[in-house]
């Protein structure tokens, strides 16, 4: 007889253990239902075998393509059609010969520039040396700690003229970057803040100089470069002198006719253009590099 009730009771705790099983087998491919008042929504529970979502850091996912009140109207549609809907990206277009201009964006806040910041490092030398506290002449030495490893081309000990340094720089040079950055680098907010860029800040380290800015701010360094507003004639024309001279051209520049002046990378990069009587401003910040050329030639043909 108890031998009966044990196999009994066996037989129903294994079935017990089966139904639990299913259930929460079951439970794990089930939704939950959500209902609050005026809404509902359905939200799926996840199997724990699932994998994470991928955390994206700071990543602002495509939005609504906004375009800024009074920019031309048929500049802004062509520059949003050639952007398209998948990436995000700010396009800042001003023509220096009137008041026309298109400001086309899906995302506002300010993003990491690498190659670009070095536009606020030159034109904060060149402030230094219209003001007196500088000169293309005076030389600075490099420190040990200022060398980045695996660059030859300044060695510690050794003092370069700072026309030297910044060519160097330029020519993306780190341990030069950071020679002029000691000497520098804390008058470039003040400085660029007085030439219109308000949402930009600057991140410097040993081996990398990068700043958080916008395709506007980018937009009214050089503008304001080309107009003398903050630069005298002579130190503005330096500086675009100095762009002009970079063997690296980013690939908003390229397949453009005339005098560019540029500098950036893939990411984010302005160009100052002088062709066919015509001067204008192109700036852009992408996540995608596939769409810059095409819009830099169409951007031309605006002004053919």
């Amino acid at each position: 007889m108890k031998n009966k009730v044990i196999i009994g009771s066996l037989i129903a705790t294994l079935f017990a253990f089966m139904l639990y099983t299913a259930n929460i087998k079951q439970l794990g491919h089930a939704s939950l239902q959500v209902i609050d008042h005026n809404r509902s929504s359905v939200v799926k529970r996840k199997n724990k075998k699932s994998k994470a979502e991928p955390k994206v850091a700071g990543m602002e996912y495509p939005s609504e393509v906004k375009v800024k009140k009074g920019s031309q109207a048929d500049w802004a549609k062509k520059i949003s059609q050639i952007m398209g809907k998948n990436d995000s990206y700010q396009v800042c277009l001003q023509d220096l010969n009137s008041p026309k201009f298109a400001q086309v964006a899906n995302t506002s806040k300010p993003h990491q520039a690498k190659v670009s910041s070095r536009l606020f490092l030159l034109v904060t030398i060149y402030y230094q040396e219209q003001h007196g506290n500088l000169s293309g002449h005076s030389v600075l030495k490099v420190k040990k700690a200022d060398r980045v490893k695996g660059e030859k081309m300044l060695s510690a000990g050794i003092a370069y003229s700072v026309t030297y340094l910044k060519q160097a720089m330029l020519q993306g040079n780190q341990t030069a970057t950071n020679v002029l950055m000691r000497k520098v680098g804390s008058k470039i907010a003040p400085v660029i803040k007085q030439m219109g860029a308000t949402d930009t800040s600057i991140k410097h380290t040993k081996t990398k100089l990068s700043s958080q800015t916008t395709a506007t701010d980018l937009a009214r360094i050089m503008v304001d470069l080309y107009q003398n507003k903050t630069l005298d004639r002579q130190h503005a024309n330096l500086a675009l002198g100095s762009l002009n001279s970079t063997k690296h051209k980013p690939k908003l520049a390229s397949g453009i006719n005339g005098t560019v002046y540029a500098i950036g990378d893939k990411k984010a990069a302005v160009i100052l253009v002088q062709r066919g009587g015509h001067t204008y401003c192109l700036s852009v910040w992408s996540d995608s590099a596939r769409k810059l050329t095409r819009l830099s030639k169409t951007v031309a043909d605006f002004f053919n």
